[in-house]
């Protein structure tokens, strides 16, 4: 019978294992419902921390930076990490985060432990995708997708109705403190649940350092790009300009490396 890996999932799959998939799901749901149960308090958040109705969109802007900045590097952390550690990792740091975010005393210390709660979060939700097929055999994918898929869907639709619930209920700081008991239960479960692979650390040698420092000053330029354009215009230098222009200097520049490293292979 072949050991269950993560590159060769059995075709009989354990109680711990779906134990496993089960505590991915919630890191994935903890992630996206971050999103929606904040925005529906920033007008709360505003008062209590005394913020610039100019700075409050910035609040979930981050947020959002740091995700699309993480959510590419999610493969090349799993094979660094592993899955199981990458998780581990990833839902231990969103909840350390929302901790400090619940103690945060002004707009600066806010904004800074979203971007770690962003970046992290951002993590989880390509995980439980990838797990899908690392974890199950083909009978099982449909099945494990459509567990992924229903809460991914759920999480925005539920958000806006428990934000509300519990800045009336009791206060703002448990917009993030919410995320303190399940993260730390579907921590300490993944850490012996899901499969644990081969960790490859040398994959961090071949991490092309500067193609992703340009791909994340490209991405965090669309993103500002998209905020900006309802008040700045479609056209204007912010939202048109210097995301292209960014994009424009990261292909140029990977392209000239590229053709360095070639011609360096040749002259071997």
């Amino acid at each position: 019978m072949v050991a269950e890996t993560e590159d060769h999932p059995s075709e009989s799959v354990t109680a711990a294992v779906w134990t496993g998939f089960a505590m991915m799901c919630i890191g994935m749901f903890m992630a996206i419902l971050d999103v929606q149960v904040v925005a529906t308090s920033l007008a709360t958040i505003q008062q209590a921390l005394d913020i610039a109705q100019d700075q409050m969109s910035w609040i979930q802007t981050a947020y959002l930076i740091a995700e699309i900045i993480s959510i590419p590097l999610t493969g090349f952390l799993t094979r660094l990490l592993t899955m199981r550690w990458l998780f581990v990792v990833a839902v231990s740091m969103f909840t350390l985060a929302s901790i400090a975010c619940a103690a945060s005393a002004n707009f600066s210390s806010l904004i800074t432990f979203r971007v770690l709660q962003g970046f992290s979060g951002g993590t989880l939700i390509p995980l439980v995708f990838s797990a899908v097929f690392l974890l199950f055999p083909v009978r099982l994918q449909t099945l494990a997708t459509m567990i992924g898929g229903v809460l991914a869907v759920l999480a925005p639709t539920v958000g806006p109705v428990v934000g509300g619930w519990i800045t009336e209920t009791f206060s703002w700081h448990w917009l993030f403190l919410i995320n303190v008991l399940p993260g730390a239960v579907a921590a300490l479960a993944a850490s012996v649940t899901v499969p644990n692979g081969q960790a490859s650390f040398d994959e961090a040698r071949h991490l092309d350092v500067i193609s992703l420092a340009l791909g994340a000053v490209a991405l965090a330029a669309l993103e500002i790009a998209i905020k900006e354009a309802p008040n700045q215009g479609w056209t204007s230098p912010v939202s048109a300009g210097a995301p292209f222009a960014i994009v424009i200097l990261r292909s140029v520049v990977c392209s000239a490396l590229c053709s360095a490293w070639a011609s360096s292979d040749r002259s071997i």
